[in-house]
């Protein structure tokens, strides 16, 4: 026959034990925690983030006309700019005594078509040059350099383009006097997939042809003209259809890239010089009320940019410095915990046992 007290004897030991092990619990996660609080010592700590004065690493200092130098100006974008700044210039900021103005862009497109169509033969727009590209005579295959043999009415060139900047048309310069057949190629330098063509003919009517590369390129690319004249003119040494005598190279001719003029418009603060600040390439596209209220000018008033200069208020970003965690630090820890964790738990139970 059992008694009551012999009856409730298990029921109190496994509470003792269910307290033993809620005890040992605690004590885990206790020991536990200088270890987490120690793994968070390696975890990278996020940039330094202090405004653009800071992020950007470059400048360019914006000179207003002397007279009015408050008034609302513009300043003509160039391809520097292009070349030093993300894409689609989202990361260009401009400071006045430390403070973030906002500012409009202004784009040129002729009157009749908007940036809607193709630009007409006659295209009213302004453009900017990008780069000058001298045409050379073409040699032929196996000659020597110190040789006459060219190819007759045949030009080419090889340059290179900096990544985002855009070209919207070529022009021959001066312009020809008969067709020429022109061929353009620009191909990235890390991906020789993302390539563009343009294959044109240009003339004395139309010595310019819309083309529209650059500005999608993430990388800088290599550029190969070439330029043809019409087969009629090409026996009588024309390159470009400019004359030159029988086996003489042609005369001088350039293939001018061009992008269309943009300017960014913006009202000072005050006298002080307005700094122009690029270089951020997490910097996210800016957006400001004034650009959708900003009414462009005929005539603007128009401010000069000067060099690219480095900001001497850049920070570079600074990151702790991330711990490896390599496989076997990684098996020492878990090993040590799970030791700490069997004597935390065995401890109680065994003092338990000796009851």
């Amino acid at each position: 026959m059992c008694d009551a007290s012999h009856v409730d004897r298990p029921g109190r030991y496994n509470r003792l034990v269910s307290h033993a092990n809620s005890g040992a619990s605690v004590k885990t996660m206790k020991m536990l925690l200088p270890i987490s609080a120690a793994a968070l010592l390696f975890v990278p700590l996020p940039a330094n983030s202090t405004g653009p004065l800071a992020r950007s690493r470059w400048q360019r200092v914006l000179i207003a006309p002397q007279s009015m130098s408050q008034a609302e100006q513009c300043v003509i974008v160039d391809a520097d700019l292009y070349a030093h700044a993300a894409p689609g210039l989202r990361d260009v900021r401009l400071v006045q005594d430390g403070i973030e103005i906002p500012y409009a862009t202004d784009v040129s497109f002729d009157d009749r078509t908007g940036d809607a169509g193709a630009p007409p033969p006659d295209d009213r727009a302004q453009y900017e040059t990008v780069k000058i590209l001298p045409l050379v005579p073409t040699q032929v295959a196996g000659a020597s350099n110190s040789g006459s043999s060219f190819v007759p009415g045949s030009l080419y060139q090889e340059d290179l383009l900096s990544a985002h900047v855009p070209v919207e048309r070529v022009r021959l310069e001066p312009a020809p006097s008969g067709e020429a057949r022109v061929s353009l190629r620009a191909a990235a330098r890390m991906n020789l997939a993302q390539a563009e063509e343009l294959r044109t003919t240009l003339g004395p009517g139309h010595a310019a042809a819309p083309f529209t590369i650059g500005a999608n390129l993430q990388d800088e690319a290599d550029i190969t003209v070439m330029v043809q004249a019409a087969a009629a003119r090409a026996k009588a040494g024309v390159s470009g259809a400019i004359i030159s005598p029988r086996g003489a190279p042609p005369a001088a001719q350039s293939l001018v890239l061009e992008m269309r003029r943009r300017e960014i418009c913006y009202q000072p603060l005050s006298s002080a010089r307005v700094r122009l600040l690029l270089g951020d390439a997490e910097a996210p596209p800016p957006r400001y009320d004034y650009a959708l209220h900003y009414q462009p000018k005929v005539s603007p008033l128009l401010a000069t940019m000067g060099p690219m200069q480095p900001n001497p208020d850049y920070v570079a970003p600074v990151r702790a410095q991330r711990f490896r965690m390599t496989a076997r630090l990684r098996l020492v820890i878990a090993f040590s915990v799970a030791i700490a964790a069997f004597f935390l738990t065995a401890i109680p139970l065994l003092k338990l046992t000796k009851r």
